[in-house]
């Protein structure tokens, strides 16, 4: 019997051996577990604050291209710039009429151009008429826009409407007349002579400065080659006129030239007929008054503005009973 308790013993103690080393290395195992379970969550947790590090980084290193950001820029011009103001057009009970200011030259008249006095208008007189369109709540026209409200009966809802037009593609009017149309956030439209321009004469806009004006929202439109009396002129010779001044502003200015302005309002029943045959939409005299679509497209009135024209006299003119 000694021999049987003896050995039950030693089984005991055995089977306390293997229990005890089992425990302890489920323990050590349990830690190593843990142990390596922190040691990649930590890695984790580096991984991501990297990669978040690395997109940041990348954000600001990679800023958007001119390319990339002109939507944003093009979205502020449309909300806060007039010539790209969103319009809401209201049909109109009674025939829509559009006072269409004709200017000239925009400077100080020296004693030389006595001759040509009433096309001169001084620019503080040219600003004070534009800072009283501006109070008096009037809203500048492009061509594309007048004809709309013309042909359409319609016009820009609670706006006083005007299209200022300027004959004769004269230097002064990038000099002179430009920076105070942008003073006041005004657009305007050129009349001009392409083949002045062409010549280089010294006294014309260039095309690189209708070009830089035009992508500022000023109009470039057409008031023929060389300027001649269009109603005493040959039919051929018109159409020469009108065609190749269309074609050069069509092709270097990337546009399709809607509008001729008269050499000193001169023309005929030939001179419309020719005109119409051509493409052009409206036609511009020198006629005065107020312009509507009683006048004929193509023989619109227009309100000639001189030199001794106040703001409030011309405020008086062209408002529209």
């Amino acid at each position: 019997m000694p021999g049987k308790h003896s050995g039950n013993r030693i089984q005991r103690r055995k089977a306390r051996k293997r229990a005890m080393f089992l425990i302890t290395f489920n323990t050590l195992l349990f830690l190593v577990l843990i142990v390596g379970g922190f040691h990649l969550l930590t890695q984790l947790q580096s991984s991501h604050n990297q990669n978040e590090a690395d997109k940041s980084q990348t954000s600001q290193v990679t800023a958007p291209s001119d390319s990339d950001a002109a939507p944003t820029r093009d979205k502020k011009v449309s909300t806060s710039s007039d010539d790209k103001e969103k319009l809401s057009w209201v049909k109109q009970d009674q025939p829509v009429q559009i006072p269409i200011l004709m200017y000239h030259a925009i400077h100080v008249m020296d004693p030389s151009e006595a001759a040509n006095s009433g096309l001169i208008v001084d620019p503080a007189t040219f600003e004070s008429q534009l800072q009283a369109l501006k109070e008096a709540g009037y809203y500048t026209l492009t061509p594309e826009e007048a004809y709309k409200a013309l042909t359409e009966n319609v016009l820009p809802e609670n706006k006083k409407v005007v299209w200022l037009t300027f004959d004769d593609s004269l230097k002064d009017f990038y000099t002179n007349a430009f920076p105070l149309l942008q003073k006041y956030g005004m657009k305007a439209t050129n009349n001009v002579i392409t083949g002045f321009v062409q010549a280089g004469r010294e006294d014309m806009l260039t095309l690189d400065e209708i070009k830089e004006m035009k992508d500022k929202g000023m109009s470039f439109e057409d008031h023929t080659v060389n300027h001649p009396d269009l109603s005493a002129a040959a039919s051929e010779q018109q159409t020469t006129e009108l065609k190749d001044s269309k074609d050069y502003l069509d092709q270097n200015l990337s546009q399709s030239t809607t509008t001729v302005a008269y050499p000193a309002g001169r023309y005929s029943d030939t001179t419309l007929q020719i005109a119409e045959s051509l493409g052009y939409k409206m036609g511009l005299t020198t006629n005065n008054g107020l312009a509507s679509l009683s006048n004929g497209l193509l023989s619109l009135n227009r309100v000639r503005v001189n030199p001794t024209t106040t703001a409030q006299d011309l405020l008086n003119e062209i408002a529209v009973n």
